[in-house]
């Protein structure tokens, strides 16, 4: 990939002059284009291309791209290597391709998660200092880039016109919708925390959190809905279909991630970075801090749907919840060695051996509190053979997980179960 990286920088690349695009969104020469200079660089301007119509209809757009975990109705890509876009060089851009074309290009000039990434709880005076410090240096960039952008589209587009969507205190998200041409950009501001710019073709910009379809659909019509999603491999065992897979890289978010891989199969439709913004994320590399509770209970609001909390892993309850086609996230305790394992044998029948003696005893303890855990998904459940199947939020990487059902029920320590 390094390769790859300084083959595209040697590259002259043939960029459409600006023509009717706004000067201002351009680079002024005068002074340098950092922001994360970490990230690898893309060296072209992308700007007229992605406020041109034509790539829209294919999503060919020039650069690096490799592709993220599918959606049934969604095709994912993000940039490997970052752009000048609208002056600046954002952190990742991801278009999501799905019917006719393009639906929407979402361009991350800053976040938290990916600025700070994950440090964990167990922290050092030095490491903690270290913090502080990019605290203050993020906040510092957060100012710069908020000024510079909302200047230039101003100048470019006119005045925006302000909105809100979401109907829950705590999600309800505020933008500002400006108007170029064929194309509404809309900046979206979540203070210390992201900047972000999206772009539609005009007219087919959200007006909601959720999708149409779950939104305007009755009770009844959900649950059917729901309950088409279930599949039955074998006598006794069930597992979901079509469930979404994000990652959550380097960014303390796995309970987010997770939580936002929920939402969107019931139709919820915000990024992972939008839930952290909403959870009160403090930009210190870990979850500490955070109001996860209010977020999962504001995701479950949104949808019309219940929330309630379990301290155990109840077998029964989880195959109610799947039966009805509804996933269920699990917190737990975790160890390297068990999730290696879990790891190399995703897909593979090994992972439905019984655990030895040694293994059990091994196991971490669910109630120890403090000590590591992580946030996964139960997407089916094979009780013949004694398997829990989980996804993770690790990407391409995250599907087909199985442990034995014992190991859930020893180490999950809290279990959501959303409900109509």
């Amino acid at each position: 990939m390094k390769t790859l990286f300084a083959l595209i920088g040697l590259i002259s690349l043939t960029v459409l002059p600006a023509g009717a695009i706004p000067n201002v969104f351009f680079p002024n020469g005068t002074s340098p284009i950092p922001v994360i200079p970490a990230f690898p660089r893309f060296n072209a301007d992308l700007t007229e291309e992605f406020l041109n119509q034509e790539p829209w209809q294919d999503g060919d757009f020039s650069g690096p791209w490799e592709a993220e975990p599918s959606l049934p109705d969604l095709s994912i890509r993000r940039m490997s290597a970052m752009p000048i876009v609208f002056g600046e060089v954002p952190m990742s851009v991801h278009s999501y391709e799905g019917g006719e074309g393009v639906q929407e290009l979402a361009i991350h000039f800053l976040d938290a998660g990916l600025y700070f990434g994950y440090l964990g709880n167990d922290t050092s005076r030095e490491q903690r200092d270290e913090m502080r410090e990019r605290r203050i240096e993020f906040s510092r960039i957060f100012k710069k880039l908020s000024d510079a952008l909302q200047e230039k589209l101003e100048e470019g587009c006119g005045r925006g016109i302000e909105g809100r969507i979401g109907k829950t205190t705590v999600l309800s998200l505020g933008y500002t919708d400006y108007h170029w041409e064929d194309f509404t950009l809309r900046y979206v501001e979540r203070e210390d925390h992201s900047i972000s710019l999206h772009l539609f073709r005009k007219g087919s910009e959200p007006a909601s959190l959720v999708e149409d379809g779950w939104r305007k659909a009755d009770r009844r019509e959900r649950e059917a809905f729901l309950e088409n999603r279930v599949l039955e491999p074998a006598e006794g065992s069930l597992e979901l279909t079509d469930f979404p897979v994000f990652s959550q890289g380097s960014t303390p978010f796995c309970g987010i991630h997770s939580l936002a891989m929920v939402g969107h199969y019931l139709g919820l439709r915000t990024n992972p970075g939008m839930l952290a913004a909403s959870a009160d994320f403090k930009n210190n590399g870990s979850a500490s801090g955070s109001d996860m509770m209010e977020v999962h209970r504001a995701v479950a609001a949104e949808l019309d749907m219940k929330l309630s909390l379990a301290p155990r892993f109840d077998l029964k309850r989880v195959e109610r919840s799947l039966s009805e086609g509804v996933p269920v996230l699990i917190w737990r305790r975790v160890s390297p060695a068990r999730e290696a394992y879990h790891r190399s044998v995703a897909g593979s029948d090994l992972a439905f051996e019984p655990l030895t003696v040694e293994e059990r005893e091994a196991l971490p303890a669910r109630d120890v509190s403090g000590s590591p855990s992580h946030a996964s998904v139960v997407t089916g459940l094979d009780p013949a053979n004694g398997a829990v199947l989980y996804v993770e939020p690790w990407g391409h990487d995250g599907w087909d997980r199985r442990m034995r059902i014992e190991e859930a029920e020893a180490t999950t320590y809290a279990v959501f179960y959303f409900k109509l």
